[in-house]
């Protein structure tokens, strides 16, 4: 029998991969929580072997020979096969996979809020609902939004986190688009904790925000915007209610990593009504990562993971969206384009848009 072509065997190696990902994934995590990753990244050239790992961490003999042997198959270490037992060594990826916050972010969310409801992913697909949910969440919620504050402290912790890292860094980024006038309004529409809202009172002394969202997320941004009385007001709103409107007359319509939240149709809705607020000298800002507009192909990976969050974990019916989507959905709502950002921080777009 023939050999195969070395791509042909790559590619199989590669799938292979693929077949056992669920297990080398915690199996890495396993390697670094233990502290074994911490070790070989301190033992540098000189390298690590099993027993040393057991004197250093005090797993045991056969925890530390299958995590390190599970770490080599994963690409976080490499080895020499020396008497008398194989010595490994940390890899540049092992040392992202211990240092870098992105990564430890990314592996966190996955493992706490949707590891275990990915099982469900086909059902979820099939039936247009977050079938994975259960796996994290017990009341019965229909989405994992109205599910936050019930959940366990683990999950909720990796789930803020993921959304925060995401968002921290680009909001300052997007200020000087926001908060162009003396004393700017600001309806801030899925406000979530409260972070953006904060961040434009800190560096606005005269602006006023409205906060949009469901009451669970309002009480936690309530919290969080102690001492800015009263230049905030809550707007408590179900934005799946295609009747409930929108605060009017506001300079500035801010979403943001929000759309990304609702099916087509239901963003169709939301912006309508965005529109119907709207001043005709009003603006709106959307901000979001879209999959089409990465300048990494890593970038594009976890916005595509993240899709599948969406659809097992989170509502069943979102999506991170190609740019063109959302522009067609805009021009459908009434808004015009006035200007584009892409590559605002890690990965966003920001859409700067006016009464058509």
């Amino acid at each position: 029998m023939n050999e195969l072509p070395s791509t042909n065997l790559l590619a199989r190696f590669a799938a292979q991969r693929l077949a056992f990902a669920p297990l080398m994934f915690q199996a890495c995590r396993a390697l670094r929580d233990v502290g074994v990753l911490e070790r070989l990244a301190l033992a540098r050239e000189r390298g690590l072997t099993a027993p040393e790992a057991v004197d250093a961490t005090g797993v045991s003999r056969y925890a530390a020979e299958l995590l390190l042997e599970a770490g080599l198959a994963s690409g976080l270490c490499t080895f020499e096969d020396v008497t008398p037992a194989p010595r490994f060594f940390i890899t540049a990826m092992g040392i992202y996979w211990l240092r870098d916050e992105l990564t430890r972010v990314n592996a966190e969310f996955n493992h706490h809020v949707c590891f275990q409801g990915s099982f469900h992913l086909r059902e979820a697909l099939l039936e247009g609902r977050p079938a994975g949910l259960p796996a994290i969440d017990t009341t019965g919620a229909a989405t994992v939004y109205e599910a936050l504050r019930s959940l366990s402290p683990e999950v909720k912790r990796a789930w803020f986190e993921f959304d925060h890292h995401y968002s921290d860094g680009v909001f300052e980024l997007c200020l000087p688009k926001v908060l162009t006038s003396a004393a700017p309004t600001v309806v801030d529409i899925g406000a979530n904790t409260g972070r953006f809202a904060r961040l434009c009172l800190e560096k606005s002394s005269a602006a006023h925000l409205t906060l949009v969202d469901l009451p669970g997320q309002l009480a936690v941004a309530k919290e969080n915007l102690a001492g800015f009385e009263p230049r905030f007001t809550l707007a408590p709103t179900n934005l799946l209610d295609p009747a409930a409107p929108l605060p009017a007359g506001a300079d500035v319509y801010w979403l943001s990593q929000f759309l990304d939240c609702f099916s087509e149709e239901q963003i169709l809705s939301i912006l309508r009504r965005v529109r119907a607020a709207m001043r005709p000298d009003s603006r709106a800002f959307i901000l979001e990562t879209y999959w089409d507009q990465q300048q990494h192909e890593a970038a594009r990976y976890c916005v595509i993971g993240t899709s599948l969050y969406f659809a097992c974990i989170a509502n069943g019916n979102s999506r991170m969206y190609h740019s063109q989507v959302m522009k067609r959905l805009c021009a459908e709502a009434g808004l015009a384009l006035i200007s584009e950002v892409p590559h605002v921080g890690l990965s966003h777009t920001l859409l700067e848009l006016g009464a058509q």
